[in-house]
């Protein structure tokens, strides 16, 4: 029987610490812990290519058009557009708004942000992306000064885009960060130090408070966004977690809210125990190889051709992924790309693997290659492990044809930097659609495209359907244009496609309002979170429980129901 002193103590006790937890939980700031694949190479809009970065950036920085909960395009910084007849002038009111040290966002902000990406000095990755506006390409090219960019202010709150050609898709290419709007006067005062913490604004509804590399990205409310009243969120983490199993065991034990991606390994544990957190969307994506043809003997489309059909994407799909990691993919447009022809697809798809192999010596040896020669090379893939038992998995099936190919990890933001400056032979390679048009696709491989351009392809006949299909107004009749042009690189065989990837992000049931969608798009800004359920612990250091944590964890075992049951027992 307990006495009744003992009862007064420890009833002292566990109120005071359930008080003190109530106080703690009501002043704690709202934060979500996002799991996010890579380290960013930069937080400059212009010096970016990764979605891992592009979803840091995109919560700080908001261009014209921004994305919607369900990632479709809505305004941003501008709140109205008119377009003309022709679909080649487009006219935008910026929406009256500051940058988060209360300098306010004009429409010179965004042509100085235009001009800056197209600026050859630049030299940004993914200055293509806007040759849709007049003179662009020129611009970029150093063939036509800056001030000959189809961009203009009219006046602080009137922006004038000008195209070379109408872009049915430009709301949906205008949320991406490389058309954000930069501040003009800080970047002209400090130069590439304006992305640092303590120096960098934002428009958007969060700003960067600090950046740990390989460590985590902080960011916190921006109380002088437009639409702040409305932002739940207080602060994020973003961490850059590329082992999949390591994010699955820190989302677990309740450091993370979010993961990007989860473990094949793990799929039927995942599908038994949490089966509503580990979710799996068709998105706007795709894998494939690439093939360096500025190298020999990859420049021999017999070479491309028979590393391309010796690859068992059947066996891979379902003994290598489980069956989990996205569709065999025939063709590089993937299901749900709009307005385009999707018929054109690689011409061994019928084949057997025994017929496919066979082929696959016969082009080897009319190449120059054999017993007594083996073609040798190196196979990049990211350090993921996904890549390494796909990367394995290839190995073994080119040395069915006599191939002897090494396999070569690196982590994300090095393995896209060999990419972009061809130094690889061939190589694990992506696209996450920015917006939905085949076009953004296929301008990876036109001649004028040269960073993103991973294989250094070029073919006047693919150029000119690129060219046609932009003049072309009728949706149908540039959906077959484009079709056609995806025929000519099925053909060619620069890259071979591999997979439609599934996305696949681990989120807690806690998480409010994360709806899956094809662009893979989840802004932070419409996010909210129920109480938490388990631990979360500290965001500096990555190791040990913080206060939330820590009252989240003694809440659970000295609830207000449990002290009154054991009160009265």
């Amino acid at each position: 029987m307990k006495s009744a002193v003992l009862r007064t103590v420890i009833a002292f006790m566990v109120s005071a610490v359930w008080l003190a937890g109530l106080s703690a939980a009501a002043d704690a700031p709202k934060a979500l812990h996002r799991g996010n694949g890579s380290e960013p190479y930069s937080l400059d809009p212009h010096r970016t290519t990764g979605v891992w970065e592009s979803h840091i950036i995109g919560d700080m920085l908001i261009g014209l058009y921004t994305e919607a909960a369900d990632a479709e395009p809505i305004f941003g910084a501008a709140e109205s557009a008119q377009t003309s007849e022709d679909g080649l002038t487009w006219t935008f009111k910026i929406r009256k708004h500051t940058w988060s040290d209360g300098t306010p966002v004009t429409a010179e902000d965004f042509v100085f942000s235009y001009r800056r990406i197209l600026d050859p000095e630049t030299a940004s990755q993914y200055a293509n992306i806007l040759y849709p506006i007049k003179n662009a390409e020129l611009v970029n090219k150093g063939k036509l000064p800056l001030t000959r960019l189809g961009v203009r202010a009219v006046d602080d709150a009137t922006l004038v885009i000008q195209l070379d050609h109408p872009a049915p898709y430009l709301p949906q290419l205008l949320t991406h960060h490389t058309a954000a709007p930069l501040p003009h006067a800080l970047v002209e005062r400090v130069g590439n130090d304006w992305t640092k913490p303590g120096s960098m604004v934002a428009n958007g509804p969060y700003m960067l408070a600090e950046w740990r590399p390989h460590d985590h990205a902080k960011l916190i409310k921006n109380p002088k966004f437009y639409d702040a009243a409305n932002v739940e969120i207080d602060e994020i983490y973003y961490y850059p977690i590329e082992d999949d199993l390591a994010a699955l065991k820190r989302y677990r034990a309740g450091e993370l809210d979010t993961n990007e991606r989860w473990p094949l390994t793990e799929h039927r544990w995942l599908r038994e125990h949490i089966p509503d957190e580990a979710r799996s969307t068709t998105v706007l994506w795709v894998s494939y190889i690439s093939f360096n043809m500025t190298r020999k003997p990859f420049d021999d489309v017999r070479v491309r051709r028979a590393l391309a059909m010796s690859i068992d994407k059947h066996a891979i799909a379902n003994e290598i992924f489980f069956g989990a990691y996205g569709e065999e993919a025939s063709t590089l447009l993937p299901p749900g790309t709009a307005n385009v022809d999707r018929s054109a697809q690689v011409d061994w798809a019928g084949k057997s693997m025994g017929e496919r192999q066979a082929e696959a010596r016969e082009l080897l040896a009319a190449a120059g290659f054999g017993p007594a020669k083996p073609l040798k090379f190196t196979y990049n893939y990211i350090s993921t492990p996904d890549g390494k038992r796909a990367a394995v998995a290839m190995q073994a099936m080119w040395k069915d044809i006599g191939v002897e190919a090494s396999v070569q990890p690196t982590e994300p933001k090095v393995h896209y930097r060999l990419l972009e400056t061809k130094s690889f032979d061939a190589a694990q390679d992506t696209w996450s659609f920015d917006y939905n048009d085949a076009r953004n696709l296929l301008f990876l491989w036109e001649s004028s495209t040269i960073e993103l351009n991973s294989s250094g392809y070029k073919n006047a006949a693919f150029d000119a359907l690129l060219q046609q299909a932009d003049n072309e107004k009728d949706l149908a009749a540039r959906g077959e244009i484009l079709g056609r042009a995806t025929g000519i690189l099925l053909r060619d065989l620069p890259a071979v496609p591999q997979f439609f990837p599934y996305h696949r992000p681990l989120v807690k049931s806690y998480v409010k309002n994360w709806i899956d969608n094809p662009r893979q798009i989840n802004r932070t800004r419409w996010i909210d979170l129920d109480e938490r359920t388990g631990t979360i612990t500290v965001a500096e250091s990555g190791d040990g429980a913080n206060a939330d944590g820590f009252w989240t964890w003694l809440g659970s075992w000295f609830s207000w129901e449990a002290w009154q049951k054991w009160w009265n027992s």
